[in-house]
């Protein structure tokens, strides 16, 4: 097996590639198909692509050439990574880009397993939890791009897709993963699209990936990854050692933190404590073009220290429905993620070649401006977040999705940094 992945964001890259190396296996990410004769020998491709809040339509496109890519470069078995809250709208793109994958691979069903136990994020009875709340429950029914307020899979995906839907529960499950695996031949024969899988905890994962083996495509968060490189090493007769590509070094560098989770509102606060911290200024985003110079400039006025500084977005939901009323008609978080965009290429023409980023939008805007097209994978530092380093090993990236990682994160990624 080689496997190829589509991420639909790069922080989800990040967090499945760190998985499948954590798990022994030998793994590439991709912004952008890169020519095949550039590629190291490999057991997993990952690309990164940002289509989780674009158009339907331009998203699908972009997960076929995706494909294309990934089966030019050798890849035999495919994923779908999409978020493990499930983050998409009524109209997609998770229902549009599942089928749009089944149909070019000429296939009839997928999985679809979102659970990622180790953050909290589970399925029972086909409805996804976030720790010990049901999903529309949860901080993300106040997400700003995706608000979702529905907790049921099978009626999230009725929403954006003719596709049936049908479910493997947690009954079945625990049996092991003979009783998934036909449980899922019965899907199938019955004409089910989308199999829903309950899970609850990581051996859950295993069995899940055993049972669906055969399955040419799966989808769901990076969870069953875990499962996935567990069953490959133990077919290799391996132990799954994990595989980190680098070990990040001292450079100069930046925090950029532009989400507004729960979580990431608790790594800004925390890290405001320990190292010099900068609230950006939104009505100076909207009005003074020189402003992301400004920022630049204050970075590098505080390099030197044992913890790098850091420039945040990150605002409580209170300040995101007061910004909202204060800028009303105006793409306030559009502007914000073009002001880090510019204030990044600055920084590195200055030479700043660390950047430790939190929230998948922000991420996406400042690996896209460092132009780097290939990622090697370092080691994870927390579930769902490892180190990566462009392929020329000029930078070196944390990609951090927003609900990610623990209170201290941001200080943890710096421990590991060498001299």
């Amino acid at each position: 097996m080689k496997l190829g992945v589509i991420a639909d964001d790069f922080t989800g890259a990040v967090d499945i590639a760190g998985f499948l190396a954590s798990g022994g296996m030998r793994t590439l990410m991709c912004a952008k198909p890169v020519a095949t004769e550039q590629l190291p020998e490999t057991d997993a491709i990952v690309m990164s692509l940002k289509i989780r809040s674009i158009p339907s339509s331009d998203a699908v496109a972009e997960s076929l050439s995706a494909l294309a890519f990934l089966q030019e470069a050798g890849c035999d078995r495919f994923y779908y990574k999409y978020c493990s809250t499930f983050d998409s709208t009524e109209k997609g793109n998770i229902g549009p880009i599942s089928d749009a994958l089944r149909n070019a691979l000429g296939l009839s069903s997928t999985l679809i397993c979102p659970s990622l136990p180790v953050n909290g994020r589970t399925v029972y009875h086909g409805y996804l939890f976030v720790g010990d709340q049901l999903l529309s429950d949860s901080p993300m029914r106040h997400h700003p791009l995706n608000p979702m307020k529905q907790s049921k899979l099978a009626d999230l995906l009725a929403m954006q897709s003719p596709a049936t839907n049908g479910h493997v529960y947690y009954e079945e499950v625990r049996q092991g993963a003979i009783a998934v695996k036909n449980r899922i031949e019965a899907l199938e024969k019955d004409g089910v699209n989308n199999i829903i899988v309950d899970v609850i905890n990581d051996e859950d994962l295993v069995t899940i990936a055993k049972a669906s083996q055969d399955m040419l495509l799966v989808t769901g968060g990076s969870g069953l990854a875990q499962g996935i490189a567990a069953v490959w090493a133990e077919s290799l007769g391996k132990k799954g050692t994990a595989m980190p590509a680098f070990l990040p070094r001292k450079t100069k560098a930046v925090v950029i933190a532009g989400s507004c989770s729960a979580m990431m509102q608790k790594q800004v606060a925390y890290y405001q404590e320990k190292a010099e911290s900068l609230s950006i200024d939104e009505q100076a985003c909207v009005d003074d073009p020189s402003y992301p110079e400004t920022l630049a400039r204050w970075v590098l006025a505080h390099q030197g220290s044992t913890l790098a500084p850091m420039v945040f977005a990150t605002r409580s939901p209170e300040d995101l429905q007061h910004n909202r009323e204060r800028f009303k008609g105006v793409d306030l978080a559009g502007i914000i993620e073009q002001v880090f965009g510019k204030m990044t290429a600055i920084l590195a023409r200055e030479g700043v070649e660390t950047f430790i980023v939190g929230g998948g939008e922000t991420s996406g805007v400042v690996a896209s401006t460092l132009g780097v097209d290939a990622y090697l994978i370092g080691e994870q530092i927390d579930p769902g977040v490892s180190w990566v380093q462009s392929l020329d090993r000029r930078y070196q990236l944390v990609l951090k999705s927003g609900n990610f990682g623990s209170v201290s994160f941001l200080e943890k990624a710096q421990e590991s940094i060498n001299g």
